[in-house]
Protein backbone atom coordinates (compact mmCIF):
# COMPACT_ATOMS: atom_id res chain seq x y z
CA UNK A 1 0.00 0.00 0.00
CA UNK A 2 1.46 2.99 -0.99
CA UNK A 3 -0.30 5.46 1.69
CA UNK A 4 -2.20 4.79 4.82
CA UNK A 5 -5.06 6.77 3.62
CA UNK A 6 -6.01 3.78 0.87
CA UNK A 7 -8.16 1.96 1.74
CA UNK A 8 -9.23 -0.45 -0.99
CA UNK A 9 -8.32 -3.96 0.21
CA UNK A 10 -10.99 -6.82 1.45
CA UNK A 11 -8.79 -9.70 3.45
CA UNK A 12 -9.86 -13.07 3.46
CA UNK A 13 -8.85 -15.19 6.43
CA UNK A 14 -9.92 -18.67 7.89
CA UNK A 15 -10.92 -18.65 11.64
CA UNK A 16 -9.54 -20.65 14.05
CA UNK A 17 -10.60 -24.21 15.11
CA UNK A 18 -13.55 -23.65 17.82
CA UNK A 19 -13.35 -19.85 17.40
CA UNK A 20 -16.43 -18.17 16.83
CA UNK A 21 -17.50 -15.28 14.28
CA UNK A 22 -18.67 -13.06 17.65
CA UNK A 23 -15.00 -13.19 18.73
CA UNK A 24 -13.28 -12.83 16.03
CA UNK A 25 -15.18 -9.72 15.36
CA UNK A 26 -14.44 -8.56 19.20
CA UNK A 27 -10.91 -9.44 18.61
CA UNK A 28 -11.46 -6.58 15.13
CA UNK A 29 -13.25 -4.59 16.61
CA UNK A 30 -10.17 -4.06 19.15
CA UNK A 31 -7.69 -4.03 16.56
CA UNK A 32 -9.26 -0.96 14.83
CA UNK A 33 -9.71 0.98 18.09
CA UNK A 34 -5.60 0.36 18.39
CA UNK A 35 -5.18 1.79 15.01
CA UNK A 36 -7.69 4.41 14.95
CA UNK A 37 -5.43 5.82 18.67
CA UNK A 38 -2.18 5.07 16.28
CA UNK A 39 -3.17 6.70 13.61
CA UNK A 40 -6.21 9.12 14.35
CA UNK A 41 -5.71 11.02 10.79
CA UNK A 42 -6.24 8.10 8.23
CA UNK A 43 -8.06 5.21 11.17
CA UNK A 44 -10.55 7.74 12.57
CA UNK A 45 -13.99 6.84 10.89
CA UNK A 46 -12.88 3.00 9.48
CA UNK A 47 -13.87 0.07 11.35
CA UNK A 48 -13.92 -3.41 10.54
CA UNK A 49 -17.12 -5.97 9.97
CA UNK A 50 -16.26 -9.55 10.07
CA UNK A 51 -18.79 -11.80 7.98
CA UNK A 52 -18.62 -15.53 6.55
CA UNK A 53 -17.35 -15.86 2.90
CA UNK A 54 -20.44 -17.56 1.94
CA UNK A 55 -22.77 -14.30 2.89
CA UNK A 56 -20.61 -11.91 0.86
CA UNK A 57 -20.71 -14.32 -1.92
CA UNK A 58 -24.78 -15.59 -1.71
CA UNK A 59 -26.14 -12.69 0.83
CA UNK A 60 -27.70 -10.72 -1.70
CA UNK A 61 -29.49 -13.78 -3.72
CA UNK A 62 -30.13 -16.15 -0.52
CA UNK A 63 -33.78 -14.06 -0.09
CA UNK A 64 -34.62 -14.32 -3.43
CA UNK A 65 -33.75 -17.88 -3.20
CA UNK A 66 -36.21 -18.97 -0.25
CA UNK A 67 -38.81 -17.19 -1.55
CA UNK A 68 -38.26 -19.52 -5.42
CA UNK A 69 -38.10 -22.43 -3.07
CA UNK A 70 -41.19 -21.49 -1.36
CA UNK A 71 -42.78 -21.08 -4.52
CA UNK A 72 -41.35 -24.20 -6.12
CA UNK A 73 -42.86 -26.30 -2.96
CA UNK A 74 -46.11 -24.78 -3.50
CA UNK A 75 -46.41 -25.49 -7.32
CA UNK A 76 -45.39 -29.36 -6.65
CA UNK A 77 -47.98 -29.45 -4.04
CA UNK A 78 -50.25 -27.97 -6.29
CA UNK A 79 -49.33 -30.51 -9.15
CA UNK A 80 -49.65 -33.74 -6.50
CA UNK A 81 -53.01 -32.31 -5.11
CA UNK A 82 -54.00 -32.97 -9.24
CA UNK A 83 -52.38 -36.04 -9.40
CA UNK A 84 -54.15 -37.01 -5.99
CA UNK A 85 -57.96 -36.12 -7.38
CA UNK A 86 -56.80 -38.55 -10.65
CA UNK A 87 -56.30 -40.88 -8.56
CA UNK A 88 -59.26 -40.55 -6.61
CA UNK A 89 -61.22 -40.59 -9.76
CA UNK A 90 -60.03 -43.43 -11.19
CA UNK A 91 -60.34 -45.31 -7.96
CA UNK A 92 -64.35 -44.65 -7.90
CA UNK A 93 -64.46 -46.48 -10.96
CA UNK A 94 -62.77 -49.35 -9.67
CA UNK A 95 -64.96 -49.30 -6.86
CA UNK A 96 -66.42 -52.65 -8.28
CA UNK A 97 -63.66 -53.94 -9.47
CA UNK A 98 -61.81 -53.95 -6.06
CA UNK A 99 -65.17 -54.82 -4.19
CA UNK A 100 -65.07 -58.49 -6.64
CA UNK A 101 -61.34 -59.08 -5.26
CA UNK A 102 -62.09 -58.58 -2.15
CA UNK A 103 -64.87 -61.00 -2.46
CA UNK A 104 -62.54 -63.11 -4.28
CA UNK A 105 -60.30 -63.09 -1.17
CA UNK A 106 -57.39 -60.81 -1.81
CA UNK A 107 -56.50 -58.86 1.57
CA UNK A 108 -57.04 -54.96 1.46
CA UNK A 109 -52.82 -54.96 2.48
CA UNK A 110 -52.35 -56.35 -0.65
CA UNK A 111 -54.84 -54.29 -2.89
CA UNK A 112 -53.52 -50.86 -1.46
CA UNK A 113 -50.06 -52.42 -2.20
CA UNK A 114 -51.26 -52.47 -6.18
CA UNK A 115 -52.42 -49.03 -5.86
CA UNK A 116 -49.14 -47.71 -4.35
CA UNK A 117 -47.12 -49.19 -6.80
CA UNK A 118 -49.43 -47.80 -9.33
CA UNK A 119 -49.10 -44.27 -7.73
CA UNK A 120 -45.32 -44.26 -7.30
CA UNK A 121 -44.51 -45.40 -10.61
CA UNK A 122 -46.95 -42.87 -11.96
CA UNK A 123 -45.01 -40.35 -9.85
CA UNK A 124 -41.23 -41.77 -11.05
CA UNK A 125 -42.58 -41.36 -14.43
CA UNK A 126 -43.05 -37.78 -14.09
CA UNK A 127 -39.78 -37.12 -11.98
CA UNK A 128 -37.89 -39.03 -14.72
CA UNK A 129 -39.78 -36.80 -17.61
CA UNK A 130 -38.82 -33.67 -14.75
CA UNK A 131 -34.76 -34.78 -15.34
CA UNK A 132 -35.16 -34.66 -19.12
CA UNK A 133 -36.77 -31.15 -19.14
CA UNK A 134 -34.05 -30.01 -16.43
CA UNK A 135 -31.37 -30.45 -19.36
CA UNK A 136 -33.40 -27.76 -21.08
CA UNK A 137 -34.44 -25.66 -18.41
CA UNK A 138 -31.04 -25.54 -16.62
CA UNK A 139 -29.92 -23.63 -19.57
CA UNK A 140 -32.76 -21.31 -19.81
CA UNK A 141 -32.13 -20.69 -16.06
CA UNK A 142 -28.57 -19.93 -16.10
CA UNK A 143 -29.38 -17.44 -18.96
CA UNK A 144 -32.15 -15.43 -16.35
CA UNK A 145 -29.62 -15.30 -13.74
CA UNK A 146 -28.00 -12.13 -12.99
CA UNK A 147 -24.02 -12.04 -12.96
CA UNK A 148 -23.92 -11.00 -9.93
CA UNK A 149 -24.61 -14.52 -8.38
CA UNK A 150 -20.75 -16.05 -8.30
CA UNK A 151 -20.15 -19.34 -9.55
CA UNK A 152 -23.42 -19.92 -11.93
CA UNK A 153 -21.87 -22.03 -14.24
CA UNK A 154 -21.11 -24.64 -11.80
CA UNK A 155 -24.36 -25.25 -11.18
CA UNK A 156 -24.39 -29.18 -11.68
CA UNK A 157 -27.23 -31.96 -12.48
CA UNK A 158 -25.01 -34.11 -10.79
CA UNK A 159 -25.82 -37.86 -8.48
CA UNK A 160 -27.22 -35.69 -5.72
CA UNK A 161 -29.53 -33.95 -7.72
CA UNK A 162 -30.75 -37.19 -10.07
CA UNK A 163 -31.05 -38.68 -5.90
CA UNK A 164 -33.01 -36.01 -4.71
CA UNK A 165 -35.73 -36.16 -7.52
CA UNK A 166 -36.27 -39.63 -7.47
CA UNK A 167 -36.59 -39.47 -3.78
CA UNK A 168 -38.84 -36.57 -3.92
CA UNK A 169 -40.73 -38.52 -6.87
CA UNK A 170 -41.20 -41.43 -4.55
CA UNK A 171 -42.52 -39.79 -1.23
CA UNK A 172 -44.84 -37.69 -3.03
CA UNK A 173 -46.08 -40.75 -4.88
CA UNK A 174 -46.64 -43.10 -1.69
CA UNK A 175 -47.97 -39.89 0.70
CA UNK A 176 -50.52 -38.36 -2.21
CA UNK A 177 -51.32 -42.20 -3.63
CA UNK A 178 -52.35 -43.47 -0.56
CA UNK A 179 -55.41 -41.50 0.52
CA UNK A 180 -57.15 -42.80 -2.69
CA UNK A 181 -55.71 -46.42 -1.62
CA UNK A 182 -57.11 -46.08 1.78
CA UNK A 183 -60.69 -44.39 0.75
CA UNK A 184 -61.04 -47.33 -2.25
CA UNK A 185 -60.61 -50.43 0.19
CA UNK A 186 -63.02 -49.12 2.54
CA UNK A 187 -65.82 -50.04 0.42
CA UNK A 188 -69.08 -52.44 1.45
CA UNK A 189 -68.35 -55.20 -1.08
CA UNK A 190 -72.12 -56.40 -0.48
CA UNK A 191 -73.27 -53.15 -1.45
CA UNK A 192 -70.77 -52.33 -4.11
CA UNK A 193 -71.86 -55.92 -5.59
CA UNK A 194 -75.33 -54.80 -6.07
CA UNK A 195 -76.62 -53.79 -10.17
CA UNK A 196 -76.33 -50.28 -10.10
CA UNK A 197 -74.78 -50.28 -6.32
CA UNK A 198 -72.25 -47.27 -7.52
CA UNK A 199 -74.67 -45.19 -9.78
CA UNK A 200 -76.58 -42.22 -9.37
CA UNK A 201 -74.44 -40.98 -6.50
CA UNK A 202 -74.85 -37.19 -5.81
CA UNK A 203 -72.33 -34.79 -5.99
CA UNK A 204 -71.65 -32.56 -3.36
CA UNK A 205 -69.26 -31.26 -1.17
CA UNK A 206 -69.43 -33.94 1.98
CA UNK A 207 -69.30 -36.27 -0.35
CA UNK A 208 -66.67 -35.91 -2.23
CA UNK A 209 -64.92 -34.03 1.09
CA UNK A 210 -61.50 -35.25 0.39
CA UNK A 211 -61.11 -34.14 -3.48
CA UNK A 212 -63.06 -30.92 -2.72
CA UNK A 213 -60.30 -29.84 0.49
CA UNK A 214 -57.64 -31.00 -2.74
CA UNK A 215 -59.47 -28.47 -4.61
CA UNK A 216 -59.49 -25.61 -2.22
CA UNK A 217 -55.71 -26.09 -1.61
CA UNK A 218 -54.88 -25.83 -4.95
CA UNK A 219 -56.59 -22.63 -5.00
CA UNK A 220 -55.59 -21.10 -2.30
CA UNK A 221 -51.74 -21.80 -3.31
CA UNK A 222 -52.24 -20.38 -6.80
CA UNK A 223 -53.56 -17.18 -5.13
CA UNK A 224 -50.57 -16.95 -2.92
CA UNK A 225 -48.04 -17.33 -5.93
CA UNK A 226 -50.38 -15.01 -7.99
CA UNK A 227 -50.30 -12.50 -5.18
CA UNK A 228 -46.56 -12.92 -4.71
CA UNK A 229 -45.69 -12.41 -8.41
CA UNK A 230 -48.42 -9.38 -8.70
CA UNK A 231 -45.98 -7.80 -5.58
CA UNK A 232 -42.82 -8.61 -7.68
CA UNK A 233 -44.57 -7.18 -10.97
CA UNK A 234 -45.07 -4.02 -9.42
CA UNK A 235 -42.13 -3.62 -7.34
CA UNK A 236 -40.07 -3.89 -11.07
CA UNK A 237 -42.37 -1.33 -12.67
CA UNK A 238 -41.72 1.17 -9.71
CA UNK A 239 -37.77 0.46 -10.18
CA UNK A 240 -38.35 0.79 -13.65
CA UNK A 241 -39.61 4.27 -13.09
CA UNK A 242 -36.83 5.60 -10.58
CA UNK A 243 -34.77 8.21 -11.98
CA UNK A 244 -31.33 7.59 -11.86
CA UNK A 245 -30.44 11.50 -12.23
CA UNK A 246 -28.94 10.63 -15.73
CA UNK A 247 -29.40 9.78 -19.21
CA UNK A 248 -28.76 6.04 -19.92
CA UNK A 249 -29.60 6.34 -23.88
CA UNK A 250 -26.38 6.45 -26.38
CA UNK A 251 -23.74 6.02 -23.79
CA UNK A 252 -20.49 3.78 -24.46
CA UNK A 253 -18.49 3.31 -21.60
CA UNK A 254 -14.66 1.66 -21.19
CA UNK A 255 -12.66 1.31 -18.41
CA UNK A 256 -8.48 1.99 -19.19
CA UNK A 257 -7.03 0.78 -16.12
CA UNK A 258 -3.36 2.41 -16.42
CA UNK A 259 -0.35 -0.03 -15.14
CA UNK A 260 1.31 2.37 -12.20
CA UNK A 261 4.89 0.51 -13.38
CA UNK A 262 4.43 2.31 -17.00
CA UNK A 263 2.55 5.49 -15.97
CA UNK A 264 3.93 6.18 -12.44
CA UNK A 265 4.47 9.89 -12.68
CA UNK A 266 1.02 11.96 -12.43
CA UNK A 267 1.87 14.20 -15.69
CA UNK A 268 2.03 10.60 -18.16
CA UNK A 269 -0.94 9.91 -16.28
CA UNK A 270 -2.62 13.00 -17.37
CA UNK A 271 -1.11 12.91 -20.76
CA UNK A 272 -2.44 9.38 -21.63
CA UNK A 273 -5.89 10.86 -20.93
CA UNK A 274 -6.19 14.09 -22.29
CA UNK A 275 -4.83 12.73 -25.87
CA UNK A 276 -7.32 9.57 -25.51
CA UNK A 277 -10.21 12.55 -24.64
CA UNK A 278 -9.02 14.51 -27.71
CA UNK A 279 -8.81 11.77 -30.08
CA UNK A 280 -12.42 10.44 -29.38
CA UNK A 281 -13.85 14.08 -28.97
CA UNK A 282 -13.20 14.44 -32.98
CA UNK A 283 -14.38 11.14 -34.44
CA UNK A 284 -17.69 10.79 -36.31
CA UNK A 285 -20.70 9.91 -34.56
CA UNK A 286 -19.17 11.11 -31.39
CA UNK A 287 -21.13 13.64 -29.55
CA UNK A 288 -19.37 13.58 -26.25
CA UNK A 289 -17.17 12.21 -24.48
CA UNK A 290 -15.74 12.15 -20.55
CA UNK A 291 -14.04 10.27 -17.98
CA UNK A 292 -14.80 8.79 -14.64
CA UNK A 293 -12.97 6.91 -11.70
CA UNK A 294 -16.66 5.11 -10.84
CA UNK A 295 -19.00 4.77 -13.58
CA UNK A 296 -22.91 4.88 -11.86
CA UNK A 297 -25.08 1.56 -11.41
CA UNK A 298 -21.66 -0.34 -11.65
CA UNK A 299 -21.37 -1.34 -8.15
CA UNK A 300 -18.30 0.00 -7.61
CA UNK A 301 -17.72 2.03 -4.30
CA UNK A 302 -16.26 5.32 -3.61
CA UNK A 303 -16.96 5.83 -0.23
CA UNK A 304 -15.15 8.14 1.93
CA UNK A 305 -14.85 10.50 4.97
CA UNK A 306 -14.78 14.18 4.50
CA UNK A 307 -15.19 17.35 7.28
CA UNK A 308 -16.24 20.80 6.50
CA UNK A 309 -15.13 23.66 7.58
CA UNK A 310 -17.01 25.30 10.66
CA UNK A 311 -18.88 22.16 10.99
CA UNK A 312 -17.26 20.17 14.25
CA UNK A 313 -18.43 16.75 15.03
CA UNK A 314 -18.12 15.11 18.60
CA UNK A 315 -15.96 12.37 17.69
CA UNK A 316 -13.96 10.99 14.82
CA UNK A 317 -16.35 8.44 14.62
CA UNK A 318 -19.07 10.51 13.16
CA UNK A 319 -16.76 11.83 10.22
CA UNK A 320 -20.01 11.86 7.62
CA UNK A 321 -19.25 9.54 4.42
CA UNK A 322 -19.63 10.63 1.07
CA UNK A 323 -18.93 8.91 -1.98
CA UNK A 324 -15.96 10.51 -3.64
CA UNK A 325 -15.36 10.61 -7.76
CA UNK A 326 -12.98 11.92 -9.99
CA UNK A 327 -14.18 13.14 -13.30
CA UNK A 328 -13.32 15.14 -16.43
CA UNK A 329 -14.54 18.75 -17.20
CA UNK A 330 -16.94 17.15 -19.55
CA UNK A 331 -18.60 14.65 -17.60
CA UNK A 332 -21.37 16.06 -16.27
CA UNK A 333 -22.46 16.82 -20.08
CA UNK A 334 -21.85 13.65 -21.29
CA UNK A 335 -23.87 11.62 -18.64
CA UNK A 336 -26.52 14.91 -18.86
CA UNK A 337 -26.77 15.55 -15.11
CA UNK A 338 -28.14 18.98 -14.24
CA UNK A 339 -26.42 21.64 -13.15
CA UNK A 340 -28.78 23.05 -9.92
CA UNK A 341 -26.39 25.90 -8.97
CA UNK A 342 -22.94 27.12 -9.44
CA UNK A 343 -20.70 26.34 -12.40
CA UNK A 344 -19.10 23.07 -13.56
CA UNK A 345 -15.21 22.26 -14.09
CA UNK A 346 -13.13 24.10 -16.71
CA UNK A 347 -9.62 23.46 -18.21
CA UNK A 348 -8.64 26.28 -15.75
CA UNK A 349 -9.42 23.50 -12.84
CA UNK A 350 -6.00 22.49 -13.56
CA UNK A 351 -3.43 21.49 -10.63
CA UNK A 352 -1.94 24.83 -10.12
CA UNK A 353 -5.73 26.22 -9.57
CA UNK A 354 -7.17 26.28 -5.84
CA UNK A 355 -8.90 23.33 -5.35
CA UNK A 356 -12.60 23.07 -5.99
CA UNK A 357 -15.54 20.50 -5.52
CA UNK A 358 -18.81 20.09 -6.78
CA UNK A 359 -21.60 18.21 -4.47
CA UNK A 360 -25.06 16.60 -5.09
CA UNK A 361 -28.05 17.78 -4.05
CA UNK A 362 -28.22 15.86 -1.03
CA UNK A 363 -25.22 16.37 0.10
CA UNK A 364 -26.47 20.28 0.10
CA UNK A 365 -29.40 19.65 1.62
CA UNK A 366 -28.43 17.55 4.48
CA UNK A 367 -25.02 19.44 5.25
CA UNK A 368 -25.90 23.30 4.28
CA UNK A 369 -29.75 22.97 5.09
CA UNK A 370 -31.06 27.18 4.82
CA UNK A 371 -27.55 28.23 3.69
CA UNK A 372 -25.89 28.50 0.30
CA UNK A 373 -23.32 25.69 -0.01
CA UNK A 374 -21.17 27.45 -2.73
CA UNK A 375 -18.08 29.00 -1.30
CA UNK A 376 -18.06 26.38 1.56
CA UNK A 377 -15.12 24.07 1.85
CA UNK A 378 -14.64 21.00 2.90
CA UNK A 379 -11.71 18.34 2.56
CA UNK A 380 -11.19 14.31 2.44
CA UNK A 381 -10.68 12.73 5.38
CA UNK A 382 -11.34 13.73 9.41
CA UNK A 383 -10.84 16.39 11.60
CA UNK A 384 -7.36 15.80 11.83
CA UNK A 385 -6.99 15.43 8.33
CA UNK A 386 -4.11 17.49 6.30
CA UNK A 387 -5.67 17.23 3.24
CA UNK A 388 -6.65 20.41 1.22
CA UNK A 389 -9.46 22.49 1.86
CA UNK A 390 -11.79 21.84 -0.99
CA UNK A 391 -14.05 24.91 -2.23
CA UNK A 392 -18.00 24.00 -3.14
CA UNK A 393 -18.34 25.79 -6.84
CA UNK A 394 -21.85 24.01 -7.79
CA UNK A 395 -24.41 21.55 -6.84
CA UNK A 396 -25.45 18.98 -9.42
CA UNK A 397 -28.92 17.02 -9.62
CA UNK A 398 -28.50 13.53 -7.38
CA UNK A 399 -27.15 10.20 -8.89
CA UNK A 400 -28.38 6.83 -7.68
CA UNK A 401 -24.77 5.58 -7.89
CA UNK A 402 -24.84 2.15 -6.17
CA UNK A 403 -28.45 1.23 -7.34
CA UNK A 404 -31.99 2.00 -8.14
CA UNK A 405 -33.25 0.83 -4.61
CA UNK A 406 -30.66 2.01 -2.73
CA UNK A 407 -30.72 5.79 -0.85
CA UNK A 408 -29.07 8.55 -2.24
CA UNK A 409 -26.11 9.02 -0.77
CA UNK A 410 -23.45 12.24 -0.13
CA UNK A 411 -21.67 12.67 -3.39
CA UNK A 412 -18.84 14.79 -4.49
CA UNK A 413 -17.22 15.27 -7.50
CA UNK A 414 -13.21 16.45 -7.75
CA UNK A 415 -11.70 17.33 -11.14
CA UNK A 416 -9.30 14.96 -12.61
CA UNK A 417 -6.47 17.27 -12.88
CA UNK A 418 -6.48 17.97 -9.31
CA UNK A 419 -6.48 13.97 -7.97
CA UNK A 420 -5.39 12.28 -10.86
CA UNK A 421 -6.60 8.58 -10.77
CA UNK A 422 -4.68 5.74 -12.64
CA UNK A 423 -7.52 4.10 -13.68
CA UNK A 424 -10.68 5.86 -15.44
CA UNK A 425 -13.29 4.98 -17.76
CA UNK A 426 -14.05 6.75 -20.53
CA UNK A 427 -17.91 7.85 -21.33
CA UNK A 428 -18.79 8.22 -24.88
CA UNK A 429 -22.12 9.46 -25.74
CA UNK A 430 -22.86 8.79 -29.63
CA UNK A 431 -25.28 9.85 -32.15
CA UNK A 432 -26.28 6.76 -32.55
CA UNK A 433 -25.86 2.98 -31.69
CA UNK A 434 -23.26 3.10 -28.55
CA UNK A 435 -21.56 -0.21 -29.21
CA UNK A 436 -20.58 0.80 -32.77
CA UNK A 437 -18.05 3.26 -31.09
CA UNK A 438 -16.79 0.38 -29.63
CA UNK A 439 -13.96 -0.22 -32.20
CA UNK A 440 -13.33 3.37 -32.37
CA UNK A 441 -12.52 3.63 -28.35
CA UNK A 442 -9.90 0.37 -29.05
CA UNK A 443 -8.35 1.74 -32.33
CA UNK A 444 -7.42 5.31 -30.42
CA UNK A 445 -6.80 3.81 -26.84
CA UNK A 446 -4.71 1.09 -28.84
CA UNK A 447 -2.68 3.90 -31.11
CA UNK A 448 -1.92 5.58 -28.17
CA UNK A 449 -0.30 2.24 -26.67
CA UNK A 450 -0.81 -0.85 -28.14
CA UNK A 451 -0.52 -2.84 -24.73
CA UNK A 452 -2.85 -0.90 -23.08
CA UNK A 453 -6.25 -3.04 -21.68
CA UNK A 454 -9.84 -2.14 -21.64
CA UNK A 455 -12.41 -3.85 -19.87
CA UNK A 456 -15.86 -3.04 -19.32
CA UNK A 457 -17.14 -1.88 -22.77
CA UNK A 458 -20.46 -2.02 -21.96
CA UNK A 459 -23.58 0.97 -22.64
CA UNK A 460 -25.08 2.57 -19.67
CA UNK A 461 -28.00 0.93 -20.53
CA UNK A 462 -26.36 -2.32 -19.57
CA UNK A 463 -25.19 -0.81 -16.31
CA UNK A 464 -29.00 0.06 -15.80
CA UNK A 465 -30.62 -3.14 -16.83
CA UNK A 466 -27.92 -5.06 -15.06
CA UNK A 467 -28.35 -3.56 -11.65
CA UNK A 468 -32.28 -4.52 -11.82
CA UNK A 469 -31.41 -8.01 -12.79
CA UNK A 470 -31.92 -9.76 -10.09
CA UNK A 471 -35.24 -8.29 -9.76
CA UNK A 472 -36.21 -9.07 -13.09
CA UNK A 473 -35.14 -12.95 -12.28
CA UNK A 474 -37.39 -12.67 -9.55
CA UNK A 475 -40.13 -11.84 -11.24
CA UNK A 476 -40.16 -13.64 -14.19
CA UNK A 477 -39.80 -17.23 -12.29
CA UNK A 478 -42.40 -16.51 -9.95
CA UNK A 479 -44.37 -15.01 -12.58
CA UNK A 480 -44.07 -18.46 -14.79
CA UNK A 481 -44.84 -20.47 -11.28
CA UNK A 482 -47.78 -18.67 -10.89
CA UNK A 483 -49.57 -19.06 -14.53
CA UNK A 484 -48.69 -22.47 -13.86
CA UNK A 485 -49.84 -22.68 -10.50
CA UNK A 486 -53.22 -20.86 -12.23
CA UNK A 487 -53.07 -23.47 -14.85
CA UNK A 488 -52.97 -26.62 -12.64
CA UNK A 489 -55.35 -25.54 -10.28
CA UNK A 490 -57.94 -24.81 -13.58
CA UNK A 491 -57.02 -28.29 -14.55
CA UNK A 492 -58.04 -29.21 -10.75
CA UNK A 493 -61.20 -27.18 -10.39
CA UNK A 494 -62.06 -28.46 -14.29
CA UNK A 495 -61.77 -32.36 -13.16
CA UNK A 496 -63.74 -32.29 -9.68
CA UNK A 497 -66.51 -30.35 -11.87
CA UNK A 498 -66.18 -33.45 -14.49
CA UNK A 499 -66.25 -35.82 -12.12
CA UNK A 500 -68.93 -34.32 -10.55
CA UNK A 501 -71.45 -34.21 -13.71
CA UNK A 502 -70.60 -37.75 -14.60
CA UNK A 503 -72.01 -39.05 -11.25
CA UNK A 504 -74.80 -36.78 -11.62
CA UNK A 505 -76.04 -37.88 -15.06
CA UNK A 506 -78.96 -39.26 -13.67
CA UNK A 507 -79.89 -36.97 -10.93
CA UNK A 508 -79.59 -33.96 -13.27
CA UNK A 509 -81.88 -36.18 -16.16
CA UNK A 510 -84.15 -36.27 -13.20
CA UNK A 511 -84.25 -32.73 -12.85
CA UNK A 512 -84.72 -31.65 -16.20
CA UNK A 513 -87.24 -34.34 -16.34
CA UNK A 514 -89.11 -33.17 -13.49
CA UNK A 515 -89.10 -29.07 -15.34
CA UNK A 516 -85.75 -27.96 -14.53
CA UNK A 517 -84.61 -25.69 -17.12
CA UNK A 518 -80.83 -25.67 -18.56
CA UNK A 519 -80.29 -22.05 -16.49
CA UNK A 520 -81.27 -23.88 -13.41
CA UNK A 521 -79.06 -26.86 -14.15
CA UNK A 522 -75.78 -24.63 -15.02
CA UNK A 523 -76.47 -22.27 -11.64
CA UNK A 524 -76.50 -25.73 -9.49
CA UNK A 525 -72.75 -27.20 -11.14
CA UNK A 526 -71.59 -23.16 -11.47
CA UNK A 527 -72.34 -23.01 -7.66
CA UNK A 528 -70.60 -26.11 -6.34
CA UNK A 529 -67.56 -24.99 -8.72
CA UNK A 530 -67.25 -21.33 -7.28
CA UNK A 531 -68.42 -22.38 -3.71
CA UNK A 532 -64.71 -24.30 -3.56
CA UNK A 533 -63.47 -21.51 -5.53
CA UNK A 534 -64.40 -18.69 -3.14
CA UNK A 535 -63.41 -20.83 -0.35
CA UNK A 536 -60.21 -21.40 -1.60
CA UNK A 537 -59.79 -17.53 -2.43
CA UNK A 538 -60.27 -16.53 1.14
CA UNK A 539 -57.66 -19.12 2.45
CA UNK A 540 -55.53 -17.80 -0.20
CA UNK A 541 -55.79 -14.55 0.92
CA UNK A 542 -55.65 -15.17 4.49
CA UNK A 543 -52.16 -17.00 4.19
CA UNK A 544 -50.82 -14.49 1.49
CA UNK A 545 -51.77 -11.89 4.26
CA UNK A 546 -49.18 -13.30 6.81
CA UNK A 547 -46.71 -15.21 4.40
CA UNK A 548 -45.98 -12.38 2.10
CA UNK A 549 -44.21 -10.10 5.02
CA UNK A 550 -40.91 -12.25 4.68
CA UNK A 551 -40.77 -10.93 0.85
CA UNK A 552 -40.22 -7.32 2.02
CA UNK A 553 -36.54 -7.36 1.09
CA UNK A 554 -37.29 -7.79 -2.64
CA UNK A 555 -39.78 -5.44 -2.80
CA UNK A 556 -39.41 -1.94 -3.58
CA UNK A 557 -42.26 1.23 -2.89
CA UNK A 558 -44.45 -1.59 -2.97
CA UNK A 559 -46.62 -3.05 0.58
CA UNK A 560 -46.72 -6.69 1.16
CA UNK A 561 -50.38 -6.08 1.80
CA UNK A 562 -50.98 -4.39 -1.26
CA UNK A 563 -54.99 -4.04 -1.84
CA UNK A 564 -54.89 -3.80 -5.66
CA UNK A 565 -52.82 -6.98 -5.66
CA UNK A 566 -54.45 -8.68 -3.26
CA UNK A 567 -57.82 -7.82 -4.74
CA UNK A 568 -56.82 -8.56 -8.32
CA UNK A 569 -55.51 -11.17 -8.12
CA UNK A 570 -58.41 -12.65 -6.35
CA UNK A 571 -60.40 -11.60 -9.02
CA UNK A 572 -58.59 -12.96 -11.89
CA UNK A 573 -58.49 -16.18 -10.18
CA UNK A 574 -62.17 -16.06 -9.35
CA UNK A 575 -62.41 -15.81 -13.23
CA UNK A 576 -60.15 -18.65 -13.92
CA UNK A 577 -62.12 -20.85 -11.87
CA UNK A 578 -65.61 -19.42 -13.17
CA UNK A 579 -64.49 -20.51 -16.88
CA UNK A 580 -62.83 -23.42 -15.56
CA UNK A 581 -66.52 -24.63 -14.23
CA UNK A 582 -68.60 -23.28 -16.84
CA UNK A 583 -67.12 -25.94 -18.93
CA UNK A 584 -67.83 -29.04 -17.07
CA UNK A 585 -71.73 -27.04 -16.06
CA UNK A 586 -72.24 -26.37 -20.23
CA UNK A 587 -72.19 -30.14 -20.69
CA UNK A 588 -74.42 -30.96 -17.83
CA UNK A 589 -77.40 -29.23 -19.49
CA UNK A 590 -76.92 -30.92 -23.32
CA UNK A 591 -77.82 -33.82 -21.48
CA UNK A 592 -81.03 -35.67 -22.70
CA UNK A 593 -83.20 -37.05 -19.25
CA UNK A 594 -84.89 -39.79 -21.54
CA UNK A 595 -81.00 -41.25 -22.67
CA UNK A 596 -79.79 -40.29 -18.81
CA UNK A 597 -82.73 -42.31 -17.50
CA UNK A 598 -82.46 -45.04 -19.88
CA UNK A 599 -79.20 -45.67 -19.67
CA UNK A 600 -79.29 -45.75 -15.44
Amino acid sequence: ISKRGDHNLAVLARLKPNVSLQQAQSEMTSVAKALEQEHPESNAFYTVTVLPLREQIVGDIRPSLLVLMAAVALVLLIACSNVANMLLARATGRQREIAIRTALGASRSRIIRQLLTEAILLSLLGGAVGILLNLVGIKLLLALLPESVLRIDEIPTDAAVLGFTLVLSFLTGAFFGLAPSLKITKVDTNEMLKEGGSKGSTGGFRRNRTRSILVISEVAFSLMLLIGAGLLIKSYMSLLYVNPGLNPENVLTARVPLAQTKYAESYQKKAFFTRALQELKASPGVVAVGATSHVPLSGQEASRGFSIEGKQVSSPQETPLGDNRTIDAEYFRVMEIPLLKGRLFTAADNESAPGVVIINDSMARRFFSGEDPLGKRLKMGGPTSTRPWLTVIGVVGDVRHTGLKAEVRPSMYVPYAQSIEPDMTLVVRTASDPMAAAATVRRIIWSIDKDQPLTDIKTMEQYFSDSVALQRFNMLLLGVFAIVALILAALGVYGVMSYSVSQRTREIGIRMALGAQAKDVLKLILKQGMFLAVLGVAIGLTAAFILTRVMQSLLFDVATNDVVIFIGAALVLILVMLIASYVPARRAIRIEPTIALRDD
